[in-house]
């Protein structure tokens, strides 16, 4: 399936589209766990890249990480440094990777799957990725494609240089 196809897929019903490497990914959409915590983290981001004009950040927005074949993801939140988007960010998906990915698991998501979209992003030129378990209560922070740490409840979450001075206790994200 090419961009443009992809484009004209109707958005009526429950699913999630994703494009990889040419081929339509559809997945249920979210529950309210998943949701909650995606506001969570998505306000406290956005709040912070603003009060320090660090940039934008988005949720669910689509990201063409690849041509031909092509792949359009949508992480569950992401981050925009400034200037990357120039006056205004494009009414359709960005044509460029965000500088932070992040992917809030859901009960559906397999583990080749995940690796799979962390190395779309890893590649397209995403800086960080936070894959977020609501279920396990912890946070698999991918600063590279190589270098990976898994933050317990009790732990921080920080922005490191994609966004500096950023900090959330994980456990904030569940309770």
């Amino acid at each position: 399936m090419t961009l443009e196809e992809y484009a004209r897929l109707p958005d009526d019903d429950f699913y999630r589209d994703e494009l990889s490497r040419g081929r339509l990914v559809r997945e249920p959409g979210p529950g309210q766990e998943h949701g909650r915590v995606q506001a969570m983290l998505g306000g406290l981001l956005a709040r912070y890249a603003r009060e320090h004009g660090l940039g934008y950040v988005v949720s669910e927005s689509g990201f063409i990480l690849e041509r031909h074949p092509d792949t359009v993801r949508g992480p569950d939140v992401a981050f925009v440094a400034r200037g990357r988007y120039g006056d205004t960010p494009p009414r359709r998906w960005a044509e460029f990777a965000p500088d932070l990915a992040v992917e809030i698991l859901s009960p559906s998501d397999r583990p080749a799957r995940m690796a799979e979209k962390v190395a779309q992003y890893f590649g397209a030129g995403t800086r960080t990725v936070w894959l977020i378990d609501p279920e396990e209560r912890i946070a698999v922070v991918h600063a590279s494609p190589t270098a990976v740490r898994v933050l317990r409840e009790g732990e921080e979450l920080d922005g490191g240089e994609v966004i500096p001075g950023f900090r959330c206790r994980l456990a904030d994200l569940f309770d």
